[in-house]
């Protein structure tokens, strides 16, 4: 016997929601409860009740973060309880620490040191921001640094796709060192498209940024920013020839 997906509300939920487009989870949960779900899901399929057999379409696992060289545990006292972090530095630069410490499939060592150089980041990023005058103009724009910052878009754009936030926020941290070396040739534009890059990880911070520049709506409602193929072209390069 075999049952009909039909229009129910059920199946147009089904067909909008699922398969999920991503599970991250540990590598334990590859052989419990994931493998309980195909299974169901596969019998659900060919009872007819959906239209999917793999309940996921892909499948990552995260690595696991210890603390000073050593795993986590209560009788090592060495348990990093995310609250008393947050207190100390904020939830954007605990967020964004996470990111920044390693590739998300090896995970990482977990460090204050580490915390405090996002921390100093974060602060840098609020002041050039929140104390300067940007340019509206697009005359007096740098061409080397609008090549970054297109380089910057397509770098973070396809690391976040592909999971590798630490390497999103290297290029991050690259573009602010030529905004504050270049700051006489920012634009709002300019600024408006480092934030959105950045929203991701320091939801807050980019958030009060975004609205002090006069935004009306929030940061992560904007269209996400596109890169132009004109400013990845380079006009010269090193070659190494031997004779």
């Amino acid at each position: 016997w075999k049952l009909k997906i039909g229009n129910s509300a059920f199946s147009r939920l089904a067909r909008k929601w699922l398969p999920v487009d991503m599970y991250i989870g540990g590598a334990e949960h590859a052989v419990l409860h994931l493998l309980y779900v195909r299974f169901l899901a596969m019998a659900f399929y060919d009872w007819g009740m959906t239209h999917f057999e793999e309940p996921f379409k892909k499948f990552r696992t995260h690595g696991m973060i210890i603390k000073d060289g050593a795993k986590m545990s209560k009788s090592r006292g060495n348990v990093v309880n995310p609250d008393e972090y947050i207190k100390v530095y904020g939830s954007d630069a605990i967020r964004m620490y996470l990111a920044f410490l390693a590739p998300l499939p090896q995970g990482g060592d977990f460090r204050d040191t580490g915390i405090k150089g996002i921390t100093r980041f974060l602060e840098r990023v609020f002041k050039l921001i929140s104390n300067s005058q940007f340019s509206i103009s697009k005359q007096t724009k740098d061409l080397k640094l609008q090549t970054l910052v297109h380089k910057t878009i397509k770098k973070v754009t396809e690391d976040i796709e592909s999971l590798q936030y630490n390497t999103a926020i290297s290029a991050l941290m690259i573009l602010l060192n030529e905004f504050e070396e270049n700051a006489e040739f920012l634009t709002n534009e300019d600024v408006k498209v480092f934030l959105k890059l950045l929203a991701p990880f320091a939801p807050h911070i980019t958030e009060e940024l975004w609205s002090s520049l006069g935004n009306k709506t929030s940061t992560h409602r904007s269209s996400w920013p596109k890169f132009e193929n004109s400013y990845l072209v380079e006009e010269t390069f090193p070659l190494v020839v031997q004779v």
